[in-house]
């Protein structure tokens, strides 16, 4: 993404957002598929700056995909801090300029190894602890409620990966959110598509079950106020995961 511009081609120019030239999905990775053209289009400047999306049924004809599908993708667009969904209003592009720092971590954007997803975590245990503890000082009632809804849909996503790892990714951002630091919140926007990666990788390398389990444990923790055992926990989920992939590195 060098060079990262809000312009658009004269023969851009032409068109309608509604009447572009869209591609229509395979059956695989979805949301990965949809994902991706939007955030292509975005980053060429398609839509402006607090301009409207077509609506979920458009982008459902267009893609030929549900609407669980399109609204996935536009769930991992605004983690990433490109649009902003306005209920009952529709989803709006965001000013997303700084967006262009991912280039400093184009060596990271490709995740593959083993040891690449051990530095990822390496990183997110030193953070996301932190994380934790403030967002245990300023969770709401609300708040824990996303966390719970996003919960259930990572257990009911029991053969969708792409749908449990994102859900996976809003549930950890949404921590970010809950501390209220736009530092900590922006940091996690730049770092998504690292994030991302490596998210999906482990889930199809590890599975489900070790996640399930500690998200619900720091759900309760929340609910409880024990700041301490959040931070515990959320510093035990990511060396646990660390130490599985070590694991299963060893037998390979």
């Amino acid at each position: 993404m060098n060079n990262v511009k809000q312009t658009i081609t004269d023969t851009e120019k032409s068109l309608h957002p509604s009447a572009l030239k869209i591609t229509k999905v395979k059956t695989a990775s979805l949301r990965v598929q949809v994902y991706t053209q939007l955030k292509e289009r975005l980053m060429q400047g398609v839509w402006k700056i607090g301009e409207k999306l077509p609506s979920e049924s458009e982008l459902c004809a267009q893609f030929g995909v549900s609407r669980v599908t399109v609204r996935a993708a536009i769930q991992q667009l605004e983690i990433l801090g490109l649009v902003e969904t306005k209920h009952g209003d529709g989803t709006f592009v965001k000013n997303f300029s700084s967006i262009e720092k991912l280039d400093t971590f184009h060596p990271l954007m490709q995740v593959e190894k083993k040891q690449d997803l051990i530095t990822v975590l390496e990183y997110r245990k030193i953070i996301e602890k932190g994380t934790m503890g403030l967002a245990q000082e300023k969770a709401s009632a609300e708040d824990i409620s996303f966390l719970e809804e996003t919960y259930r849909t990572m257990v009911n996503a029991k053969k969708d990966m792409a749908a449990y790892t994102c859900a996976d990714l809003a549930f950890h951002y949404r921590l970010a959110e809950i501390t209220r630091n736009p530092i900590i919140i922006k940091v996690y926007e730049i770092l998504n598509d690292i994030l991302s990666t490596a998210m999906t990788d482990i889930v199809n390398l590890l599975g489900r079950d070790l996640g399930l389990i500690y998200h619900r444990k720091l759900i309760d923790s929340l609910k409880k106020g024990d700041k301490d055992k959040s931070e515990a926990l959320m510093e035990e989920h990511i060396e646990m995961t660390i130490q599985a992939i070590k694991k299963r590195g060893d037998k390979e």
